[in-house]
Order: structure tokens, then sequence, then C-alpha cells
């Protein structure tokens, strides 16, 4: 899947919002977020510019992307929710309202 340079830094804001919704970092999802970053084709440098990348713009790069571009990210979102393989309410939640606010017509998590 071909992603600008912003779009793939948001996806990993928001990736990064997601991980901390529950208040616990699990190693496996350290891990797939490490996965991703790779996938992406982003270096560590971006790991840590990523941190000035708002929630909010990134939302809106994200709701932005067109429809192929937006359920892959949701596949993202679903592993690495799944990564810990304990799905919380809140990360329930975020997966319901990124879905909405970004307009992905995505199975429920």
């Amino acid at each position: 899947m071909e992603y600008s340079y912003n779009q793939k830094m948001a996806i990993v804001r928001l990736l990064l919002d997601i991980v901390s919704v529950d208040g616990k970092i699990d190693a496996r999802e350290t891990f797939y977020f490490e996965k991703v970053k790779e996938e992406l084709g982003l270096s560590p440098e971006d790991h840590f510019k990523v941190g000035s990348f708002n929630t909010l713009s990134s939302l809106s790069i994200v709701k932005a992307m067109n429809k192929e571009q937006k359920l892959h990210y949701a596949d993202f979102m679903k592993r690495m929710i799944l990564a810990d393989e304990v799905v919380e309410e809140n990360e329930r939640v975020a997966y319901k309202d990124i879905c909405e606010f970004c307009q992905i017509n995505s199975e429920q998590l």
C-alpha cells in the first residue's frame, strides 16, 4: 500500500495513541509497532518526529485517505489492539470512534 510521508506519520501517531489508550504497553504491542514502522519504511529518526504529530491532525489526514488506505489502516489498528491478546473496552471505543470520525467502513472489533 502506498502512503505519503504525512500519511505514514499519521498512521503511527494514531497507533501510538491506540497502544496507550488502555494505560498498559505490552511487549507484543511494541513489537507490532516496530513491524508497522518497518512495513511503512519509516526510519528510527521518524520515531522521534512522530511525537510532534498532533492526534487531531493525524485523524484529519487519515480521514482524507482513499478507501483502500483507510481499510489498510483499520487493519493496522485491529492488529495493534489484538497484539496483546486482550481487547479492553476503551480500545474498542477508540477503534469505533476513529472509524466513525475517519469514515472507515470496517468490521466492528
